[in-house]
């Protein structure tokens, strides 16, 4: 059974082990801070995850403070357990992403595809 929950700017569900966020145009940062991150710790303590897919429908370019809620997050992933982190973006962000945010020991992919990214997550 998938639970899910919504924050102002984001939704995330987690379903036969994945848990994909969906962060959403007009998303502020403290929403992720204050919003999405405390639920994200809950979802890490209170499911079996083996894998992570991201959704990033932001508007806005990122900035070093988003790198560092990603690493973070990225961080707290590994600690978990979590192996794998799909992060679906368009080209330029799925570059952007790609050079600058340090996932530890996850082992990361990036697509434009959801359904890949989550089937990807899904098989480590």
């Amino acid at each position: 059974m998938a639970t899910q929950d919504r924050g102002d700017g984001w939704t995330v569900e987690v379903d036969d082990g994945v848990m994909i966020w969906e962060f959403l145009p007009g998303m502020e940062l403290s929403a992720f801070r204050e919003e999405a991150y405390p639920v994200f710790e809950n979802l890490l303590e209170r499911h079996d995850v083996v894998g992570m897919v991201t959704v990033v429908e932001l508007d806005d370019a990122f900035d070093s403070e988003v790198f560092d809620v990603w690493e973070k997050s990225a961080q707290r992933a590994e600690e978990a357990g979590l192996e794998r982190w799909g992060v679906v973006a368009d080209g330029i962000k799925s570059l952007s992403l790609r050079g600058k945010v340090d996932t530890g020991g996850l082992d990361t992919t990036t697509t434009e595809d959801r359904t890949e990214a989550v089937e990807w997550a899904r098989s480590g």
